[in-house]
């Protein structure tokens, strides 16, 4: 009998411990995932904080991760319910907010956990946009994108990049292969098309890009 107390109480300790509710979080949920707080994450996680409200500028916490590279966070956001689907203020997935900003290793575990990825799409939104790295670029690729496709209005990427005047977009796309000398919807070539109609103060730069790398104004007689 002696014996069996000690084992007693020592069972009923771990049956309590077992009992006991996970720490309630003491930092926001948001602000938890922009600095990277796993184990303040798993406590809302634990609490069944809504994993899908939108913060002060309309992105939920997917996004908020997605932004600043948090993998870890996002693999236990999308894992736990979050949806990797969602839309923020601005109108884009957790998937689209990784690219635009470069979070390649985001991005590849979000395409893993379902996220869908049109690669040829993404690749000509961000060109536009003039927000695509050299890691977004050669993992677009990876995936599929061709850098010479053209559009319905028969632009490839190069001629879209150089007629928005994304300077650094027109170089990365030439160091990563694309024709400087394929024609757009419009019969110009690239080097044409930056000297009539490239915007900004960047132009001058665009066109000597292109010289330096073998374009034609004209295509040969």
């Amino acid at each position: 009998m002696k014996n069996s107390v000690p084992t007693l109480m020592l069972t009923a300790a771990l049956s309590l411990a077992g009992c006991t509710e996970p720490a309630a979080p003491t930092v926001n949920l948001h602000r938890a995932v922009e600095i990277g707080d796993l184990d303040q994450v798993s406590r809302h996680i634990d609490w069944k904080s809504n994993l899908d409200l939108p913060d002060a500028h309309g992105d939920p916490p997917l996004h908020v991760a997605a932004r600043a590279g948090r993998v870890a966070i996002t693999r236990e956001l999308a894992r736990k319910g979050a949806d990797i689907g969602a839309l923020n203020a601005a109108g884009k997935t957790p998937l689209e907010v990784a690219l635009e900003h470069g979070r390649t290793r985001v991005a590849s575990m979000l395409i893993d956990q379902g996220a869908p990825l049109d690669a040829q799409g993404m690749l000509v939104a961000l060109v536009e946009a003039g927000v695509i790295d050299r890691d977004t670029l050669n993992f677009l690729v990876n995936e599929g994108a061709q850098l010479d496709e053209p559009d319905p209005h028969g632009d490839a990427p190069l001629h879209v990049a150089i007629r928005n005047g994304h300077l650094e977009t027109v170089r990365r796309l030439i160091l990563a292969g694309a024709d400087v000398n394929q024609a757009a919807g419009d019969g110009r070539l690239p080097l044409r098309i930056a000297r009539e109609s490239a915007p900004g103060r960047d132009a001058r730069f665009i066109v000597s890009s292109l010289e330096r790398n073998g374009a034609r104004a004209d295509p040969p007689p």
